[in-house]
C-alpha cells in the first residue's frame, strides 16, 4: 500500500526547496558580484597608486639627479615607547607592493620583503611597469604588484560587512518567502480542503449542500462548476427518481388491464369475443411502444442511432401524417398546413421523421381544446427546412419550458387533456438531431404554444 503523503506537506516542502535555492542563487551571485567589483576598486586603486608614485619618483629624481635617499619617500618615522625605552625605528607609509628599478633596469628598493635587491627587470616587467620619465629621458621603471588574495585590515572588514549584509537580506528574504508561502499555500488548501470534503459527501450520496467557495479566482471558478455539477446531479436524481416511477406507473397501467380482463377471462365472468379481447390487444401495442420508445432512448444516449436516409418530400409527409391523426380523432380541432412553395426535398430517414411529426401533432392535439386550432407552418430556411407547429392551448408554464424535451416529463398536469407517456418530446429531440437540426419551444402570445424544427436538406 503506497503512503499517503498530505499534499500541505508536498507544497511546503517544495515551496521551502524553491526558496532555499533561490536565496541561496542570488546571495552566491551577490557575494560573488560585490567580490569581482571590489577586487576591480582595488586594481583601480593599484594604478592610480602607481601613477602617484610615478609622478614623485619623476620629482624627486628631477630635484636630486638620484635615487640615493629615495626611500625617505615612502617611510616614515616611527617611535615606540616600552616604560622608560624609546625605540625607533621607520614604517613604510604608501599601501602596495611596489618595486623601483633605476635606469639600467636593475630593482633597488621594493616594498615586497621576498623581493631581490639587485634582480634585473624581466622584458614583461619592463613592458608593462610604469617608465619614469625626465626631461624626457627614462631614468628609471616602477612595477606596481597585483592587488592579491590578502587584505589590508580596512578592506577586509568592508568585504566581510558587504557579506554579512547579503546574508542578512538573504535572511530576511527566506523569512517573508516562508510566510507568505504559508498564507499561498493555506488559501489554495482551504478550498480544496472543501472540494474534498463535498466529493466525500457525494460518493456517500449525499446530494445536500454547496461547496460556496468565495474565491474569485481559478479555484472560485472550480468551485462554481463543482456546485453547477452538485445541482445538476440532484436534478438528474430526482429525473431518475421521477422516472423509475413514471416507467412503474406505465407499465403498471396496461398490464393490470391486461391481467384483470385475462383473470375475468379464465374465471368465466367475460366470454372470449372481439371485445373481450381487443382491450388486451390495445394494451399490448401500448406496452410495445413504450418500450420501442425506451429503447430509442437508451440508443440516442449511447450513440448508436441509425438514420436510413432518402429523399423526403416533407411537406407530403406532413400532410399523410395530419390526415391520420384527424381521421383518428372524434372531435378534432381544426388544423391548417401553410406551405411556402416549393419546398425542397430533403434527405432523412421517412420513418423517424413520421415519427417527429406524429408526436408534435400528438402534443398539440392534447393541450388544444376542440374549438381550438393548430396551424402547421412549413418554409424554406437556409440550407434546410423550417417547420412550426402551433396550438391554441392554455401554452407553457415559464418554468416548465427548460425541461419540456426532458424524458417522462409531463410539466403542468392541468394542461394535459389527455396525459401521455411523457417520452414523446425527448424521442423528438433525439430524432431531430440525429438529423443534424434543432427543435425549439415557446410560448405564442395569446395563442398557446409553437414548437419549431429545423432540418438540413443534406
Amino acid at each position: 500500500m503506497k503512503r499517503h503523503i498530505p499534499l500541505s506537506l508536498k507544497l511546503s516542502l517544495s515551496f521551502a526547496v524553491i526558496i532555499m535555492l533561490s536565496v541561496g542563487l542570488v546571495y552566491f551571485l551577490t557575494a560573488e558580484s560585490v567580490t569581482r567589483q571590489f577586487d576591480e576598486y582595488r586594481q583601480s586603486k593599484r594604478e592610480d597608486l602607481g601613477v602617484s608614485l610615478g609622478s614623485q619618483l619623476s620629482w624627486y629624481y628631477g630635484e636630486t639627479g638620484e635615487w640615493i635617499g629615495v626611500d625617505n619617500l615612502f617611510y616614515r618615522e616611527a617611535r615606540i615607547v616600552i616604560g622608560d625605552e624609546v625605540y625607533i625605528g621607520r614604517t613604510i607609509s604608501v599601501a602596495g607592493i611596489f618595486s623601483i628599478a633605476n635606469e639600467e633596469g636593475d630593482i633597488f628598493l621594493s616594498t615586497d620583503s621576498e623581493e631581490e635587491i639587485g634582480r634585473p627587470l624581466t622584458d614583461e616587467e619592463l613592458t608593462t611597469g610604469l617608465p619614469i620619465v625626465v626631461d624626457g629621458v627614462r631614468v628609471g621603471t616602477l612595477v606596481v604588484g597585483e592587488a592579491g588574495p590578502n587584505l589590508d585590515p580596512l578592506e577586509a572588514e568592508f568585504l566581510s560587512s558587504a557579506i554579512r549584509s547579503a546574508m542578512l537580506g538573504g535572511g530576511i528574504a527566506i523569512g517573508l518567502a516562508l510566510i507568505l508561502s504559508i498564507f499561498l499555500i493555506l488559501q489554495i488548501l482551504s478550498p480544496l480542503k472543501k472540494l474534498t470534503r463535498a466529493t466525500t459527501r457525494i460518493a456517500r450520496g449525499d446530494l445536500s449542500g454547496a461547496v460556496n467557495l468565495r474565491s474569485h479566482d481559478e479555484l472560485g471558478q472550480l468551485g462554481q462548476s463543482f456546485d453547477q455539477m452538485i445541482e445538476n446531479l440532484r436534478h438528474s436524481e430526482t429525473l431518475r427518481q421521477m422516472m423509475t416511477a413514471d416507467i412503474a406507473h406505465e407499465l403498471r397501467t396496461p398490464v393490470t388491464i391486461i391481467q384483470g380482463t385475462l383473470e375475468a377471462l379464465i374465471d368465466g365472468v367475460y366470454e372470449p369475443s372481439d371485445e373481450t379481447i381487443a382491450p388486451i390487444y390495445e394494451e399490448t401495442l401500448h406496452l410495445g411502444r413504450l418500450i420501442d420508445d425506451l429503447r430509442d432512448l437508451a440508443l440516442a444516449e449511447a450513440g448508436e442511432l441509425r438514420l436510413e436516409k432518402e429523399p423526403v418530400d416533407l411537406e407530403g409527409l406532413i400532410r399523410q401524417v395530419a390526415e391520420a391523426a384527424v381521421s383518428s380523432l372524434d372531435e378534432p380541432p381544426a388544423l391548417r398546413i401553410d406551405a411556402v412553395s416549393p419546398v425542397p426535398t430533403l434527405e432523412g430517414d421517412p420513418k423517424r421523421l413520421r415519427q417527429v411529426i406524429a408526436n408534435l401533432l400528438g402534443n398539440a392535439f392534447r393541450h388544444t381544446p376542440p374549438r381550438g386550432e393548430i396551424r402547421i407552418k412549413i418554409t424554406p430556411a437556409g440550407a434546410g427546412i423550417e417547420f412550426s407547429v402551433s396550438d391554441t392551448g392554455p401554452g407553457i408554464a415559464e418554468e416548465d419550458l427548460p425541461h419540456l424535451f426532458e424524458r417522462f416529463y409531463r410539466g403542468d398536469p392541468a394542461r394535459s387533456r389527455g396525459g401521455g407517456t411523457g417520452l414523446g418530446l425527448a424521442i423528438v429531440k433525439q430524432w431531430v438531431e440525429a438529423h443534424g437540426g434543432t427543435i425549439r419551444a415557446e410560448n405564442v402570445p395569446g395563442s398557446g404554444a409553437r414548437f419549431t424544427v429545423w432540418l438540413p436538406r443534406g
